[in-house]
């Protein structure tokens, strides 16, 4: 995709400041890992093709910071090689987990254009995996969907515009940025002056803490734990349909019966909290982060009767609100906070985090599942802060991370949970997502 050297420089959007700033020190930085398992060896050749589409496409992104304040920093693409690693050892089928924390724990840069790592091992029983790092500033769900689909069909790759060719047109630039930020805050002012005139509230959403529970000692070494596992599709699908629900409504009701195992539930007995993100992707898109947060309520009693066709109602109606979403008021303008500097975002309280944050990619594209080989078994896909020391975790509030994603003949359950005092560590995690799963009727299987 040819892009004019006059067209205006994408800026990053907020979610993309976010995640940026974590890769400066504000915080742990967050990253994707997106996996598959395939059926046979890997292809090296077929795997470095790949990354030479990557290498090219809208997930190689280099930032570069505004000039002037109030102006947004700038994505350009980045001018780095691909950063792929082929492992020619066998890997036992044991240490599967493992070595995907250790992937997933290699550094990224945004700033300096490293914001991607392709790897690939070969099993001890034949098969093998493939996995793609990836800084989640510079990609959601949608922009990596489409950008392996791009590298792994050869089609053309997105493009981003370039900087502005001098120091004048760049500052020229960044003045109109800054403006257009001021400009926003000024909307921001003037919709809750007059909502405060006509009387008309803010809606807001309720947030009643989960009850507190008394930190465990000897946890200074603990660290999220993360499991995989799948079942099959079709299963799965009867299942939900036997309840008059569907996957999606299964998976927000598997991961709110979760929550109340654990005991991360509003203290007094209301409903349990699911965010689910929604992509607002389109193809072309340069946006490194396009997606929109609603939630679902859920109440007690539909956990303990499996009610699926409560919870699909639920999400319906969430996601037919999510355009109204954005009509309530935030604290403070969106666009002044990511006007302030790192020292004052430092300063600030951190915003707790979502009792559970639960992304259905839905059925894959075949593209982006063939990306992998022609014989792909089951795709995973995950977003967690890198290596989060405990009191990190327990600043953010604990909470649940999950990811369900559609292969085809298997789909997979990925789920992380940020609960240093409330589960100890792995095996407690793999027992209490197995027995959920189980309890359903699937047969599952543990990375």
């Amino acid at each position: 995709m040819v892009v004019p050297s006059s067209a205006p420089p994408v800026r990053l959007e907020f979610a993309d400041d976010l995640f940026a700033r974590r890769h400066r020190g504000l915080g742990s930085p967050v990253v994707n890992q997106w996996i598959w398992r395939l059926e046979e060896p890997y292809d090296a050749d077929r795997v470095e093709r790949l990354a030479d589409g990557l290498a090219q496409g809208g997930l190689s992104r280099q930032l570069h910071r505004s000039r002037v304040p109030g102006a947004r920093d700038i994505w350009v693409n980045s001018p780095l090689p691909p950063d792929v690693e082929l492992f020619t050892e066998r890997l036992p089928r044991s240490e599967l987990t493992p070595w995907l924390e250790g992937r997933h724990a290699q550094p990224l840069d945004p700033q300096a254009g490293r914001t991607w790592r392709l790897s690939a091992i070969n099993l001890d029983d034949g098969t093998a995996v493939m996995a793609l790092l990836l800084a989640h500033a510079v990609g959601d769900g949608g922009a990596v969907l489409d950008s392996v689909s791009r590298a792994a069909t050869r089609a053309e790759p997105l493009r981003l515009p370039p900087l502005p060719s001098s120091t004048r047109g760049r500052i020229a630039a960044d003045l109109r940025d800054a403006a257009g930020q001021f400009a926003a805050i000024g909307r921001w002012a003037g919709a809750r002056a007059k909502a405060r005139r006509s009387g008309t509230a803010a809606p807001g959403v309720r947030r009643t803490p989960p009850a507190q529970v008394p930190a465990r000692p000897g946890t200074e070494e603990w660290r999220i734990p993360r499991i995989t596992v799948e079942v099959d599709t079709a299963a799965l699908g009867t299942i939900a349909a036997a309840r008059r629900g569907s996957t999606n409504a299964w998976f927000v009701l598997v991961m709110a019966r979760l929550l109340e195992a654990i005991g991360h539930v509003p203290a007094d007995g209301g409903p349990v909290p699911i965010s689910l993100p929604i992509s607002e992707f389109k193809p072309g898109d340069t946006r490194a982060n396009s997606t929109r947060i609603t939630r679902v309520e859920v109440p007690r009693d539909v956990l303990a009767d499996r009610d699926l066709t409560t919870v699909k109602a639920l999400c319906k109606e969430a996601y037919a609100g999510i355009t109204a979403a954005g009509a309530g008021f935030s604290p403070v303008p969106l666009a002044l906070v990511q006007m302030l500097p790192d020292r004052v975002i430092k300063l600030l309280p951190t915003p707790p985090s979502a009792a559970c944050m639960a992304s259905n990619l839905g059925r894959l594209p075949a593209d982006y599942v063939g990306a992998g080989g022609d014989r792909v078994r089951s795709v995973a896909a995950m977003a967690c802060y890198q290596d989060a020391p405990v009191a990190e975790v327990r600043g953010l509030g604990g909470g649940l991370i999950a990811w369900l994603a559609d292969a085809g003949t298997r789909t997979t359950l990925t789920v992380l949970a940020a609960e240093p005092d409330r589960l100890g560590g792995l095996p407690e995690l793999r027992d209490l997502v197995v027995g959920e799963l189980t309890g359903w009727g699937l047969t599952v299987e543990v990375w």
